[in-house]
């Protein structure tokens, strides 16, 4: 994790390693990102943007090791990219929607908006040789996952963009080869979608 001090971030992101940007280089060094590219399109400056995202993280690991370090933070944007770890290694629905009550209360109460990225379905689904079956669990938990995000943005009076919004992502040149990440491309499409949303969302409290 990295950023600048919690308390000067006008946009958080909470995630795993798709939200730390994997895959999608900054020139300036680390990596890019939707995030980075989603500030780039509203106007943030890099040192106005505090990412706390790690690989491998699940809500669990959110709420219990980032959101600690932003908790200080008044930020007017508040980006969560998480849901495929627990998709891919399970989760049990009460803990998860639990866990993102939290995520969403802290930033509503930071007066914060708050928008999360829907878990897609990963390429590394139909390329791997795990078992019919297990595909299928992934693919129903990924759905529970995103239902639980939706329920939790409109129960704190937020917004949660439909799939059908990031419809594009299931076109391949939107992946890295490895079927998880997402390619350059991907990012930016993530970015400009979202960016509309946030955008909109924001109004006059555009950051």
């Amino acid at each position: 994790m990295a950023g600048p001090p919690a308390a000067g971030a006008a946009m958080v992101v909470l995630g795993d390693s798709v939200a730390e940007g994997r895959d999608d280089p900054d020139p300036a060094g680390g990596w890019l990102g939707w995030a980075g590219r989603l500030a780039r399109r509203l106007g943030v400056p890099p040192g106005d943007v505090l990412n706390v995202s790690d690989p491998g993280a699940t809500i669990e690991d959110v709420v219990r090791d980032q959101l600690p370090a932003v908790r200080a933070a008044r930020p007017r944007l508040v980006m969560l990219g998480c849901g495929m770890n627990d998709a891919l290694n399970g989760f049990e629905r009460p803990a998860a929607g639990a866990r993102l009550d939290e995520v969403y209360g802290w930033a509503r109460g930071a007066g914060a908006v708050a928008l999360a990225i829907p878990v897609p379905r990963p390429p590394l689904l139909e390329r791997s040789l795990i078992s019919q079956f297990r595909k299928k669990r992934v693919l129903q938990r990924i759905a529970v996952f995103n239902a639980e995000l939706e329920r939790a943005a409109r129960d704190f009076g937020m917004a949660f963009p439909p799939r059908e919004t990031v419809t594009k992502i299931a076109d391949p040149a939107m992946w890295s080869t490895d079927g998880i990440h997402l390619s350059p491309a991907g990012h930016d499409y993530v970015a400009e979608v979202m960016g509309h949303l946030a955008a909109g969302l924001l109004g006059e409290r555009a950051i």
